[in-house]
């Protein structure tokens, strides 16, 4: 089955029905959850970052093309309305509830732009966590629209593939297209060859919204081929109780900078790393 698109009945606040979901799918939508005082915010905070980007930001478009397809990584750490609502909005609750976790840390923060006609933004189908130092079933991204989101530019899920107990290993397909070399990663299948095989879940979204996913589930990021209208996003990514750093070889992409802890050693050991956000 593919492109379930229809909006489901949800409230502004996690309940019963988002944390099942959340739970057997890999991925619910939270409507109205985020304050238009903090999406303001966020949009100053991106104009900011598009001026003094971080040392870790990348263009994937070429100066060629008629869009920007813009990311950028630890804007906390530099830019004061990133700073907040990385630590103080509602992403840490959220995640928690979500993951029934006691505590939460933050993992780090993470920017896409995407601007009218980036027709070659397409991220393709992947997983978060084999991109991160973290073993554990507790790590939650929170996806935080600062525009409209149409069923053109949106993001797909395949539903309950959190659950398959299957690592794909990372890849670079933006950039240069290479591929991790860890051979304790499978390589990704060609899901967009086999959509039919699979339950594919996407949703509309207006500013306020937001999606929570687990890092294991697959997804992937639609290009925004729109003539006017800007795709940015704020993605928290968050870790839980038994969430622990994990040595990886060759060495993760996430954290840029090596914590100071030992392989199997609880995330939350390196507060100045991953500060805590709940309680």
């Amino acid at each position: 089955m593919e492109n379930l698109d229809e909006e489901s009945a949800m409230g502004n606040s996690v309940g019963q029905a988002e944390l099942e979901q959340y739970q057997d799918d890999g991925v619910t939508v939270l409507r109205g959850c985020i304050d238009a005082e903090w999406i303001n915010r966020l949009r100053v905070a991106v104009e900011k970052d598009l001026v003094f980007s971080g040392p870790r930001a990348e263009i994937y478009s070429k100066p060629e093309d008629p869009g920007l397809f813009f990311n950028d990584f630890y804007m906390y750490r530099r830019i004061p309305e990133f700073r907040d609502f990385a630590l103080n909005g509602p992403g840490g609750e959220i995640a928690a509830r979500l993951m029934g976790a006691e505590r939460v840390n933050l993992f780090f923060d993470h920017l896409f732009v995407k601007e009218p006609g980036t027709i070659e933004s397409r991220v393709p189908w992947h997983q978060d966590q084999p991109y991160c130092a973290v073993e554990g079933y507790q790590f939650c991204a929170i996806w935080t629209p600062l525009d409209p989101v149409s069923k053109e530019t949106t993001v797909e899920f395949i539903l309950g593939s959190h659950g398959w107990g299957r690592w794909f290993a990372p890849f670079d397909a933006m950039s240069d297209g290479s591929v991790h070399s860890s051979k304790n990663f499978e390589r990704t299948p060609d899901f967009e060859a086999d959509r039919t095989s699979y339950k594919i879940a996407s949703w509309t979204l207006e500013p306020g919204d937001c999606l929570a996913f687990h890092a294991l589930i697959v997804h992937q990021g639609k290009a925004n081929s729109t003539a006017t209208t800007r795709r940015r996003a704020v993605i928290g990514r968050y870790v839980g109780d038994d969430a622990v750093y994990a040595q990886r070889e060759p060495i993760a992409e996430f954290p840029h900078s090596l914590p100071p802890l030992r392989h199997g050693e609880p995330l939350r050991n390196a507060p100045q790393d991953f500060p805590q956000v709940w309680p």
